[in-house]
């Protein structure tokens, strides 16, 4: 995960990549109102004053039509990466229920 101060930038870059795609201006107070926060707490997050919840950063990402690992600096595309975090690692070895009790 990036510093604060470059998941601001970063996030700031997503705004304003939204904007020239659509050709309209994409303020900090409309990215606020897309993702139920306040235009002062995306002030403070393009500041790099704190890191979000990660909720909020899947929501910035669609919102902005960007991929989250251009906001997190992190690659979630590789699939055997993923299915190891979510099994929590390779099996040592499995325990008997006789084991337990012995």
């Amino acid at each position: 995960m990036y510093s604060p101060k470059e998941l601001g930038l970063r996030v700031k870059r997503a705004r304003e990549h939204r904007a020239k795609r659509s050709g309209q201006d994409f303020t900090q107070k409309m990215l606020a109102f897309k993702i139920g926060e306040t235009s002062k707490w995306v002030q403070k997050l393009e500041k790099g004053e704190f890191y979000p919840e990660w909720d909020a950063l899947n929501l910035i990402a669609d919102t902005c039509a960007v991929d989250i690992e251009f906001l997190t600096g992190e690659n979630f595309k590789d699939e055997v990466d993923y299915e190891e975090a979510i099994k929590g690692g390779h099996v040592a070895r499995n325990i008997k229920q006789e084991e337990l009790y012995s």
